[in-house]
């Protein structure tokens, strides 16, 4: 299982170069950054993260035609290819629906706007001349004259069965979120092997990514039971399929959406909380990667938790602990 480290893009950036270099000099395969409206973006910190480093890859995790036009999107790829050519990889989605309404935009037909946000980036980082109507943007004879190499790998975001037969048929890989439980994930894989195989694609060249906040800490339980309240503030309707084995979805989310959020976030006890993150004392990192891998992933991006000042010895200890 490749592992890399992950930034969920609400944090300062003041540290985050330093644990890149620190991700390359433990092993590690990969940095990735997300992007949510309103707080950090994906691209200016990934070209950071590319001239401090020389072998990683580099993710942009959260990238939709909510926040830019897909034409500048091809620019902003072009130039971070440019940079750093072959070690760019990007997750692309619709978007969170309440982030992207503060934006006057639209999540609506996911699916349609996912597929044909992924073929315009094909399209144009190939170099063709763009002219069609699109959901997210429309293109009137567009083409990018700056760059001029393959096109990066690009991966689908996805929750439900939906998404993630898209991500099957049409991109390079599938991003699955935070928050999702072993279960959700060995039965994803189960999924999109399925769809592979009905598509006559090899599974060989489709990477299956999981996003996974990393809790790592002397006396975890105290730290677990803290951070209910937390993943409550995120929106509730993923977890219904997200907690599978693990929470009652449903239930969670009728609490939830009824106003009742104190008794949703008393449902995500120590023990969910474990199944839903990677959560482990610093000397049982190992087995907590371990269970990650069996689920049948191929790429497990890691967000620690943890106080800034301890993030690159966190970084230092996922690659130690790494399976062999």
């Amino acid at each position: 299982m490749r592992l890399s480290l992950a930034f969920s893009g609400f944090g300062p950036l003041a540290g985050t170069v330093e644990a890149a270099r620190a991700a390359e000099d433990a092993g590690l395969d990969g940095v990735w950054t997300a992007e949510h409206l309103g707080f950090h973006d994906a691209v200016v910190p990934s070209a950071m993260y590319l001239q401090a480093t020389e072998r990683v890859e580099i993710g942009l995790i959260g990238l939709s035609a909510a926040s830019r036009h897909p034409g500048l999107l091809e620019m902003e790829l072009a130039s971070l290819l440019e940079v750093g050519p072959g070690r760019i990889r990007v997750q692309v989605g619709v978007g969170d629906p309440g982030l992207v309404a503060k934006l006057g935009a639209s999540t609506d037909r996911p699916i349609l706007r996912t597929r044909q946000l992924v073929d315009a980036l094909r399209e144009g980082l190939s170099g063709k001349d763009q002219y069609r109507e699109l959901l997210p943007g429309t293109f009137r004879h567009f083409k990018l004259n700056a760059y001029s190499g393959p096109p990066p790998p690009i991966d689908v975001m996805a929750i439900r069965p939906g998404m993630l037969r898209l991500a099957a048929q049409c991109a390079d890989g599938v991003s699955l979120s935070v928050a999702a439980s072993r279960t959700y994930l060995r039965e994803t894989v189960q999924l999109i092997e399925q769809e592979l195989a009905a598509a006559g694609r090899d599974r060989s060249a489709f990477r299956i990514t999981a996003l996974a906040f990393g809790l790592i800490a002397p006396g975890i339980d105290q730290v677990l039971a803290g951070m209910g309240p937390m993943l409550a503030t995120f929106p509730p309707e993923p977890m219904e399929v997200l907690g599978t084995g693990a929470l009652d979805g449903a239930e969670y989310v009728k609490l939830h959406t009824g106003g009742r959020t104190l008794d949703a976030s008393r449902m995500l006890t120590v023990d969910v909380m474990r199944e839903l993150t990677l959560a482990a004392e610093p000397d049982g990192v190992g087995e907590a990667l371990a269970s990650f891998a069996d689920t049948g992933i191929d790429e497990l991006g890691v967000m620690p938790m943890g106080p800034p000042e301890l993030l690159v010895d966190t970084v230092k200890l996922l690659g130690a602990s790494r399976p062999t």
